[in-house]
Parts: structure tokens; sequence; C-alpha cells
């Protein structure tokens, strides 16, 4: 255990060079299982990306690589897998992996900076990345889910942080934040709460109706964060659809609105999508299903969200839910949450042998899944139905998670070390 501190206890730079190191020989072994496995190691959207670069390359679009929906931005990124090397682009992924846990560090240090040991707590959450082996991973096989990460990261960290002083925090939180939300959709959900999060409410019975009215109405910084998110995010898709017109619109985003994946993945809908995907009528399965999700981020919004504090914990909750209740779910849209896992982990009062057991269900939950995945895929086995039953154990296994996360949730926690508040600043 002496030994085990001891590494922990490294400085936070040399567990940065540790991770990359991690990264990078992933990369470079990936070459070999490719070539060697019939399991490839190479995500299949790595080709995609590396041939949408390739048509940006040649003067193109990259949309004339199917399947490819995703900004051009990404493909412009990819830009240097064409130029220099073909795994220059899961290099760069890993890279901006490393500087999400400089984000992540400096986020968590500030947020805690009236605290003693904030810097050591936050080399502890940081390190929630840094070896976090679903990051390490997704990263170096080229998947492109690190780059919005990374954007939220630093929204929240201008947003919650005195990095810069006065209302230029707010324009550089909306700034990132619109960005993320052009690269994917998903930060929309986490919009609400960070929106939220700026506001003072102090409703109760007693309160008068025109008092309560006044306090739901936006102030500057809300007006400033909200203005910016929308200038940035309609910029940069006006100016994606000035270059590629409605096929940008319709594969970045209609696309991903209406998709209907009927291929096995994590989600409990996959089975069902699969039998019906014949059927043009009103999804009213799906409808109630969403209809409970949104209800769930709302009220999550609103326990967790209208306090800095707690907003945290409000942003990992939100991408766990789009995730567990979304009707395509494969193992990149765990990074979602995973990324902001570190910014609550030190929150979570509770044994370590039961955050181990919660840790090994969810990937108990995912292993019994993907074995039968493999039999279907490359056994060519009739194992429809077992799939969907996993599935159906890992959408009940993320909830029970979830719940248990809730119920041990204590802001200010610290692992454990935060005493008092201290008049030592971190700064």
């Amino acid at each position: 255990m002496d030994k085990i501190n001891k590494v922990i206890n490294w400085d936070f730079q040399t567990h940065l060079r540790i991770g990359a190191l991690i990264r990078f020989l992933l990369v470079i072994y990936s070459t070999y299982h490719d070539r060697h496995f019939d399991v490839p190691y190479t995500d299949i959207d790595y080709k995609v990306f590396i041939d949408a670069a390739n048509h940006v390359y040649d003067g193109n679009s990259p949309y004339r690589r199917h399947t490819y929906r995703y900004s051009p931005l990404i493909a412009y990124i990819l830009l240097p897998a064409t130029l220099i090397s073909r795994c220059a682009g899961k290099k760069l992924f890993c890279m901006f992996d490393i500087l999400i846990a400089i984000a992540l560090k400096k986020l968590v240090e500030r947020q805690l900076r009236h605290k003693n040991n904030a810097s050591t707590i936050a080399t502890y959450c940081a390190l929630f990345w840094i070896y976090n082996p679903m990051s390490i991973a997704i990263s170096s096989r080229g998947n492109a889910d690190s780059v919005p990460c990374l954007f939220v990261i630093l929204s929240i960290l201008f947003l919650q942080t005195d990095v810069v002083a006065g209302l230029m925090k707010y324009v550089l939180s909306g700034f990132f934040l619109g960005i993320s939300i052009h690269l994917r959709l998903y930060p929309l959900a986490l919009s609400f709460p960070m929106y939220l999060s700026l506001g003072e409410y102090k409703i109760n019975r007693s309160t008068p109706i025109l008092a309560g009215i006044a306090s739901l109405m936006p102030n500057k910084k809300q007006i400033i964060l909200t203005l910016t998110c929308v200038v940035t995010l309609s910029l940069l898709t006006w100016a994606m659809y000035a270059m590629y017109g409605y096929e940008f619109l319709f594969e970045t985003y209609i696309y991903h609105l209406f998709r209907k994946d009927t291929k096995h993945n994590f989600s409990v809908l996959f089975y069902y999508s699969y039998l019906t995907m014949d059927h043009l009528s009103f999804d009213v399965v799906k409808t109630i299903l969403q209809i409970f999700e949104a209800i769930i981020l709302f009220v999550i919004s609103l326990a967790f969200g209208t306090k800095p504090e707690t907003l945290p914990f409000a942003l990992f909750c939100q991408p766990v839910i789009l995730v567990t209740y979304n009707t395509v779910m494969t193992s990149q849209y765990f990074i979602w949450f995973l990324s902001l896992l570190p910014l609550v982990v030190h929150s979570f009062k509770m044994k370590p042998a039961k955050a181990l057991l919660l840790f090994i269900l969810w990937l108990s939950a995912q292993g019994a899944w993907l074995f039968y995945a493999y039999l279907l895929e490359f056994k060519s086995r009739e194992v429809f139905i077992f799939i969907w039953l996993k599935s159906v154990v890992f959408f009940c296994s993320n909830i029970f998670i979830l719940a248990q996360l809730i119920k041990s949730y204590t802001p200010d926690y610290g692992f454990g070390q935060i005493n008092e508040k201290s008049d030592v600043k971190n700064d």
C-alpha cells in the first residue's frame, strides 16, 4: 500500500508523461494488432475520418466519404494524418486527452482553492482520467470524442473559476460551449444547468408572484453566456453550411436526430429498432422514452444545477442519462460522462469496497454484452435475443449505479481529506 501511495503522489507532470507514453505506445501497437487479429484495434470511425480528411485535402467535401456524419472541422483536424502519417490523427486525439487532464486538474484546484489539500485532491481527480482504461483505449483507437470533451471542460473551467476575471470569463465559457455543441449535440443538455448556475433563486411558499417571476429573469451573466454560445454556434454552422450546403446540416445534425441504428449496440432499444426497422408510423415507444428522459434531465438540472457548488454533479449526470436512454449507445459515448467524472469523484462519500463493486458491476455488464456481440459479429451465431437481454442488464446497472452516486454525493467531501475552510488559497 505504501508503494501504491508513493506512485500516486508522484509529480503531476510525471503522471502526464506516463499517460501520454501509454497512449502513444498503444497507437504504435494498433498497427501491429490490425494486421494480425480478426478484431481490429483501430476504431472503424477513424478510417472514416481519414477518408474524409483526404477528400478535404483534395478540395472536395468530406461527405463524399459514405457514413461521415460529423462536423467538417473533424476532417480538417485530421489533415496531419494525410500530410504526415496515418497514425498522426490518433496521436492528436491522445494529445487532446492529455490537455483534458491538465484542464481537469486546474478546474478542480480552482474550485477547491479555499480548502486545504486542494492541489493534491485535484491531482487525484485528474488521475481518474489519465489512467482511465476507457479514455486511453478510445483515443488511441482513433475516436474523436476527446475533442468536444476538451471544449466542454474548458467551458466549465472559465465558467467556474477566476482564470479570467470579469465578464470575459462568461464570453469564453459560451464560446467553448458553442464549439462543443457544433461538434456534438449532447452539450446542449449541459447548457441548461450551466445557465441556471449563474442565477440567484430565492423562491419559497411566501414569495410574491411578481418577485418570483423577477427572480427567474436572466441576469447579465446568463445573457452573456447564452448570446456568446448562440453566436459561436451560429457562425460555425453558417460557415460550414456556406461551404457544404444542406448535406452538412443533414449528415451532422438532422441524421442524428432521427437516427435508427438496427445494428447491435448497448441501447436497450436496439432489438426493438431491429424488429420495427420497416415501420414508418409514429413510434410511440421511443417518444415515451424520450419524454421520460427529458423529465429526468430537467429534474436533475433543477436539483443540482441551480448552485455553482453542485453544478459539476449536474453536468456529470446529464450525459449519463442521455447515453443510458439513447436509442443508440456505443463505447465512445461513455467518454461524454467519464470526462466529467473527475470533477465530482472526490465528492462521493462511500466505502472503497462499494465503489469497487459498482465499478465491477459496470464492467461486468459490458463484458457480458460484448461476449454475445462477438459471437454474433465474428461467429455468426443467432444470439440477438441474448444481446438484447444483456442490454437490459446494462441499462439497469447504469440506473442503479447513478442512483447510488446520487445517494453518496457529498459536496466538498474531497476524498475525506478536506478540512474546514482555510485561509490559504492555492492560486
